[in-house]
């Protein structure tokens, strides 16, 4: 299949401008864990192209393998760790990483995701590569092995060239030698243009709604709580709830004991999402951490006013009683108290809708994916 067929025009017209702004480079290998449904793998997703564009070669090499879940442009070579080294082991991944990295000589390792970052970092002691690695998640947030970890990840970081993080919160959390080799670069909007501002055209359905994983750490037990109170005033509306997870059936079972079961929908994953939440009033984040999430500023976008927790990314992208709320993590009345202000005001609304479709001149992709290219000719001089 053409690549041309997995990318928007609103990408693809952008070419020339990626190859005007960095001159070719040779080799650039890229470590991920895999190419599954994540954030950091949906990234890499769209930079494929302009990646292909700037250096002659790209690989992604993968530590645990895998199918891609997200279109890969075809220039880029993918390659699995574990096919390489023919055994199984830790010790025995890092060992054949290390003899790839001497075989192939990049000139650049772009690493993602803090486990194999620190093992990216040690699998070139002693190599003349640059590394920079990429933070995706709360700096603060704990590792396996606890607080001493990430200790050592800071003192493993020391040998990186650069840290990217998705936040300005994030890279508050790196000090001295490692704050001065942080740099922010917000997640990309892979969306049409037609598609941008849509909630600001299409009447409403008196629903609330989010999207993400039901799993502990989006907590969004919180905004079923607040929504129970919110409902005693507005029984006409529905919470709709898109994603899947371990947690599914608790939550169901919470909304059952709050009296609340036929008001809340759980949609479960849904092609063509954005579709079907631009009906909405608003949008709902209930994380007690974050990385930046992809949901709340695709939100953000479409021209959903965003009521989130106080964490990274959403700290970055909402103005509080502009475009969205801000409230902090686990406070159920203070969420309850935003729903009824978003829907009771209806020119409320539209203003902050308005005013929410502006982070699209921010985050459009071939806007993200210039720094991105930018960032690492910087890094590789």
């Amino acid at each position: 299949m053409h690549r041309d067929s997995f990318f928007p025009m609103s990408l693809i017209k952008y070419e020339k401008f990626y190859n005007f702004i960095i001159l070719k480079m040779s080799k650039l290998l890229v470590s991920l864990a895999n190419l599954g449904k994540g954030g950091a793998e949906r990234v890499l997703s769209i930079l494929s192209e302009p990646l292909a564009n700037n250096f002659d070669e790209v690989q992604y090499v993968l530590w645990e393998g895998g199918e891609a879940s997200y279109p890969i442009d075809s220039r880029v070579r993918i390659v699995s760790l574990q096919e390489l080294s023919k055994r199984e082991g830790r010790l025995k991944l890092i060992n054949t990483f290390r003899r790839y990295v001497i075989k192939e000589q990049p000139d650049l390792i772009l690493s993602f995701l803090t486990p194999y970052n620190m093992l990216v970092l040690l699998s070139t002691i002693g190599l003349k590569q640059k590394v920079v690695v990429c933070e995706r998640t709360d700096p603060q947030r704990l590792l396996a092995g606890g607080r001493p970890m990430l200790k050592v990840r800071d003192l493993i970081y020391r040998k990186a060239k650069g840290i990217f993080t998705q936040t300005e919160y994030a890279k508050s959390c790196y000090k001295g030698v490692l704050g001065k080799k942080t740099t922010v670069i917000y997640n990309p909007v892979m969306m049409d243009e037609h598609q941008v501002g849509g909630a600001l055209k299409t009447e409403k359905d008196k629903t609330l709604v989010t999207v993400g994983r039901l799993e502990p750490v989006k907590n969004q037990a919180l905004m079923i709580e607040a929504f129970a109170i919110f409902s005693k005033t507005h029984p006409d509306y529905r919470l709709v709830i898109y994603g899947d997870g371990p947690l599914r059936e608790t939550l169901e079972e919470k909304s059952q004991q709050l009296g609340i079961k036929d008001k809340v929908l759980f949609a479960g994953m849904c092609d063509h999402v954005w579709d079907k939440i631009v009906t909405a009033d608003c949008f709902l984040l209930s994380s007690n951490a974050e990385g930046m999430s992809n949901a709340m500023i695709e939100a953000l976008c479409l021209g959903l006013p965003v009521i989130s927790t106080k964490v990274a990314g959403a700290t970055d992208m909402i103005k509080d009683g502009r475009n969205g709320y801000l409230v902090d993590i686990n406070d159920v009345s203070a969420m309850a108290e935003r729903m009824n202000q978003i829907v009771d005001n209806p020119d409320l609304r539209q203003s902050m809708s308005t005013e929410a479709v502006k982070a699209y001149e921010i985050l459009r992709a071939d806007k993200i994916c210039a720094q991105w290219v930018e960032c690492l000719k910087n890094a590789a001089k």
